[in-house]
């Protein structure tokens, strides 16, 4: 399970207390047994000096070969009272000699007793007691271990006689098992009571901190699962977060999230739903629209004089481009495709108006540039959004083969022979539809032999870009036309579409993509 935040900071609070009580506790214990040596040299240097300045450093030769006197016992009496009052372990006045040192006082005993007594140097003892009896400067403290009293911490401090030299060494003897015993119960008095201090530093901080923080984050974290539980419900929360700092301002701007965040969703919500709504309609009106254009092949079953195919591919849900074909009498096929200016719903619109128009005209035996000029004043009547159309229309004679084409600014047609290539047909273009009244336009014939393929496409062919914006362009339509040229018309359209796409890759569709084809046989 996961730790809380409570916990976690419960648990490096702790760890925290303690290595910092342990620290706290090395560095007393340190400064405090250097104060506790520091203490220990000031009082054995003061206890062996006053035993010095009071002994006639003179007289120790006499002592030594005449016994004590008055005089020494004086000194004894004075040796055995600064022994009761500093509780040292011993107090005494020694000559070093070369093997051993001579005792002539000692606490405890008697001149009798003490003079003439000798015991062998101390191990790591003898050079520090020689120094100090030669006079020179050595540590305070000589610290030993003693075969018979164990650890023990020695002052010193040497007896002079009138000329000045050292004629003995008033010494002082410390238990080191006290000073350390002295430093551990200091020690063990410091942990406890830093161990008492922390554990209450513990828990108050702890407390202060649960409340001022880590609550609020509890509450903030409830929130946030009410909040994400009841997205939906028109539920909003009040936090009682006051904390006066950063957690408030949180506490604040979460609440703000809450109230935008559930506008957001019902926004989203009703955003969605009325996109799918227009994406119902835009379905819809895709299907009208494909409905509107023949879709039927072979469009004639009946008429084996020609064959003919058609696809309009909208770059959108539905698009601005169309095609049209149907015989205006037994011996006349009309053939238009056009290509609106804009996409999606205004070019759908403009594009059926345009195509009802266009086919209405052209009953009644009228030529192609009548059939464009009188569509172009219909259209313009009522054109307010200022929209165009680019149209090519021809009207086949079925019976000779002679095609008479008119073409409103539309892309030139691609035509192929009979035994020979696709390749463009140079026409005459005239202005767009939608564009201004009273437009004339120019008409051409093609005489068309049996054989003859005619292609007829909208600027989405050779304007298809690919991802480096490079345009497909004619040079590359012509050359997938010429694929297979005898193919039909069906084989023809889809040559060329899957030459497009393997042109234009992963790249979106960025036009609508229209074509038409158109075989005659003869008569």
């Amino acid at each position: 399970m996961k730790k809380s935040i409570s916990r976690k900071f419960l648990i490096g609070l702790v760890i925290f207390s303690i290595v910092l009580a342990v620290v706290l506790c090395v560095l007393i214990s340190y400064f405090f047994t250097i104060r506790t040596i520091q203490k220990y040299e000031y009082i054995g240097t003061s206890l062996t000096q006053s035993i010095a300045s009071g002994i006639d450093g003179d007289r120790i030769n006499d002592y030594i070969a005449n016994g004590p006197d008055e005089e020494y016992n004086e000194v004894l009496d004075e040796i055995n009272k600064m022994h009761d009052s500093f509780q040292c372990l011993y107090i005494y006045v020694i000559v070093p000699q070369s093997e051993d040192v001579l005792y002539i006082w000692s606490n405890g005993f008697s001149g009798e007793e003490t003079i003439g007594f000798t015991t062998p140097y101390s191990p790591g003892g003898e050079d520090w007691i020689r120094k100090k009896f030669s006079g020179k400067t050595v540590d305070t403290l000589c610290f030993v271990e003693d075969p018979d009293f164990g650890a023990i911490a020695t002052a010193a401090t040497p007896v002079y006689t009138a000329d000045g030299y050292i004629s003995a060494l008033a010494c002082a003897d410390f238990s080191v098992s006290e000073i350390r015993q002295t430093i551990i119960g200091v020690i063990i008095n410091t942990v406890l009571m830093l161990l008492i201090l922390m554990g209450l530093y513990t828990l108050i901080y702890y407390r202060y901190v649960d409340a001022s923080l880590v609550s609020p984050i509890r509450k903030l974290t409830d929130a946030a699962k009410n909040m994400t539980d009841n997205l939906e419900k028109d539920e909003h929360f009040e936090m009682d977060i006051h904390t006066g700092d950063e957690l408030e301002a949180l506490a604040d701007s979460f609440q703000k999230m809450d109230v935008e965040l559930r506008e957001y969703i019902s926004d989203n919500l009703r955003i969605t739903a009325e996109k799918e709504r227009i994406g119902t309609e835009l379905n819809t009106a895709r299907r009208i629209q494909e409905s509107m254009l023949p879709s039927i092949f072979p469009p004639f079953p009946e008429r084996k004089e020609f064959d003919l195919y058609a696809t309009m591919d909208p770059a959108k849900e539905i698009g601005g481009d169309f095609y049209d074909f149907f015989l205006i009498d037994d011996d006349h096929l009309c053939l238009v495709i056009a290509d609106v200016s804009g996409k999606s719903i205004p070019a759908a619109l403009f594009m059926m108006i345009s195509k009802i128009i266009v086919s209405t005209n052209a009953f009644g035996g009228k030529t192609p540039a009548t059939i464009l000029r009188e569509s172009n004043n219909i259209i313009c009547r009522n054109n307010s959004e200022m929209m165009f159309v680019t149209v090519w229309l021809g009207i086949l004679e079925i019976s000779t083969g002679k095609l008479t084409a008119a073409n409103a600014g539309h892309e030139t047609p691609a035509i192929r022979y009979p035994d020979g290539n696709f390749e463009m047909l140079g026409d005459k273009h005239g202005f767009v539809l939608g564009g201004m009244e009273d437009m004339e336009y120019g008409e051409y014939e093609v005489q068309m032999k049996p054989g003859t393929k005619l292609f007829v496409y909208t600027d989405g062919v050779p304007e298809a870009t690919n991802s480096s914006d490079e345009l497909y362009g004619i040079e590359r339509m012509v050359a997938a036309l010429n694929k297979d040229p005898g193919a039909s018309p069906e084989q023809i359209l889809k040559n060329v579409r899957e030459d497009v796409d393997a042109f234009v890759k992963e790249a979106d569709q960025f036009d609508d993509l229209t074509m038409l084809c158109f075989d005659y046989y003869g008569a």
